[in-house]
């Protein structure tokens, strides 16, 4: 997995490099495995104007609240408090019957910043928000597959990426 994010990157950059049309100048960190964690917690505890966050899966335990995924949505809550604009969309997909079961798998995340007063949300059923994105001071993006739960925080092999630039943070916002 780093060996295929890794060359994706060195293409991407000198892509970027070459000025290919379609490419951005950007500073790019590969965040494999436990690499994501540590670094996203730092972002956003740097954050200083606002964080977007689209998350398919954010799952928290109330008996691990030191989980590094309750630790995450902590950050998201200590921001709003610092007075960073703060926008969490979450995935809301139906399930095969019809029910809407995606809501339930990230109710606790979605209760626990709502209740501290962070605008968090659900997407909705007409699409899978199948994203894992962070946007931070309209600068930093941070996408992958790392969904903020405790098996992708410290089990499975997740491969994401840090990037620096303007005009790929924007691409992601609008």
């Amino acid at each position: 997995i780093k060996f295929v994010v890794g060359a994706f990157l060195v293409l991407a950059l000198v892509a970027a490099a070459a000025g290919v049309p379609g490419f951005f100048s950007a500073s790019v960190i590969p965040l494999a495995d436990d690499e994501y964690f540590p670094v996203v917690h730092k972002a956003l505890q740097e954050a200083k104007a606002s964080i977007v966050c689209a998350m398919y899966l954010a799952q928290m335990d109330p008996k691990f609240p030191q989980g590094k995924e309750s630790v995450l949505l902590k950050d998201l809550a200590d921001a709003h408090r610092r007075g960073v604009r703060v926008m969490v969309i979450f995935d809301r997909s139906q399930s095969p019957e019809g029910k809407s079961a995606g809501e339930d798998k990230n109710q606790e995340a979605c209760d626990y910043l709502k209740s501290r007063g962070v605008p968090a949300s659900y997407d909705t059923l007409e699409k899978t928000l199948h994203s894992k994105v962070l946007v931070i001071d309209d600068e930093i993006t941070v996408l992958g597959s790392a969904n903020w739960t405790y098996s992708a925080l410290n089990r499975n092999h997740e491969a994401s990426v840090l990037v620096r630039s303007k005009e790929v943070a924007g691409a992601f916002t609008k």
